[in-house]
């Protein structure tokens, strides 16, 4: 049973997530041609971002009291359908709709998926488990880009669109036929933490805070990484394999990084792709040819991949003692959606009165910042005994 909920969600995962990807190097042109520039093209990419921070707790609380199976599906029919709402939008405003009602949606995907799956993690490989399913994440977002610029420069630019919908339907068809609802949700709502303590709970904190600065870079590279590469020559195709680099690089370390997660503290893991996010996001600017960016973006895979099954591994330990996985993983997916929302919009300014270059240099110190926060609510939590308690060490690392 397990092993079907497990290759199911898999699957589901990649499918919807390879046609989010699809978008990736097209959105911000595709955007500027409606005519959004500076702050409105910041709007549109943060605008996915507000409408899923603001949906995510309450569909994790809920999944947490009535099962994850009917969200999961709700969501992803939702995001099926708005999907091809991209190509009737005739202005930067619409667009900004059309990506907070997928956004929406994809509150109610993404969380309760790795909701599912942490579930199920044996206790002690939660890194090593929760690793290799998000290879789904990463592997599909990374090929997404790569297949979606080639499909626009050869079919046009609604094409990537409309596969993205197409997969989200196959998502959708596959969920409701082969997904079983394991009700592990029922004994541990009974004994759940109330919402309060857990969103006071220094480690969920910390996984924020995590989360959103990591997210904040991100935020800033997907919207303006296209305009510095088509600037040094590079062309849709080139721009796509420029944002597949990374995510692909990042999907293939997931297994490794996380096995490692199983075997040193995490929180170590976490500070290093912090301090790393900081340093690639710095670079940009400097790069001088479409091979710079490339690297660069290498580099940036190995990164981003490093503290990813650490933090997801330590949120699954955090979902499972305070009974309330479901809201731990949306919390841990608001702090993500809380770097998108900020990335893009300080961006969108940042860019309209600094320039271009200003943007990951002022980045880049944010994500420093947020390390120094991480940092500090470690260290607390290590003072409380909440590190000790399980939350650094595998039963296999301690000799159980």
């Amino acid at each position: 049973m397990h092993r079907r909920t497990y290759v199911v969600l898999f699957i589901a995962v990649f499918a919807s997530t390879m046609g989010v990807g699809f978008i990736g190097p097209l959105l911000p042109l595709y955007a500027r041609d409606l005519g959004a520039a500076g702050l409105s093209l910041g709007m549109i990419f943060a605008g996915f971002s507000v409408a899923r921070f603001g949906l995510s707790p309450f569909i994790g609380r809920l999944s947490d009291k009535h099962g994850r199976k009917i969200f999961l599906a709700i969501g992803l029919a939702v995001y099926s359908c708005f999907s091809f709402a991209y190509m009737m939008a005739e202005t930067a405003s619409h667009l900004v709709l059309v990506r907070v009602l997928h956004g929406a949606s994809s509150g109610m995907v993404i969380p309760v998926a790795q909701a599912y799956v942490a579930e199920i993690a044996p206790e002690g490989r939660e890194g090593t488990f929760m690793g290799a399913f998000m290879v789904s994440l990463f592997t599909a977002f990374g090929i997404g880009p790569l297949l979606g610029g080639p499909l626009a420069d050869r079919f046009g630019m609604e094409t990537p669109f409309y596969a993205m919908g197409g997969l989200s339907a196959l998502a959708l068809v596959l969920v409701l036929l082969f997904l079983p609802e394991l009700g592990l949700h029922r004994e541990r709502w009974e004994q759940r933490v109330p919402i309060r303590s857990v969103l006071a709970h220094t480690l969920v904190v910390a996984l924020m805070v995590f989360r959103s600065s990591v997210a904040f870079g991100r935020g800033l590279v997907i919207p303006f990484l296209p305009f510095v590469a088509e600037s040094r020559g590079a062309s849709l195709s080139v721009i796509g394999v420029l944002l597949a680099t990374n995510i692909l690089l990042a999907g293939a370390m997931q297994i490794p990084f996380g096995k490692l997660a199983d075997r040193v503290p995490r929180t170590l893991l976490m500070g290093m792709s912090m301090v790393g996010s900081a340093a690639v996001i710095f670079a940009i600017p400097f790069c001088e040819t479409v091979m710079h960016l490339f690297l660069l973006q290498v580099a940036t895979g190995i990164v981003s991949a490093l503290g990813f099954p650490a933090a997801i591994a330590v949120a699954s330990m955090c979902g499972r003692k305070l009974n309330g996985m479901g809201t731990v993983m949306a919390l841990f997916s608001s702090g993500m959606s809380i770097g998108l929302i900020l990335g893009p919009l300080s961006g969108g300014v940042a860019e309209r009165i600094f320039g271009l270059d200003f943007v990951f240099k002022g980045g880049s110190l944010v994500v420093v910042l947020g390390f120094i926060a991480f940092v500090l609510l470690i260290r607390k939590a290590h003072s409380d005994g909440l590190l000790e308690s399980c939350f650094e060490a595998s039963p296999e690392k301690d000799g159980a």
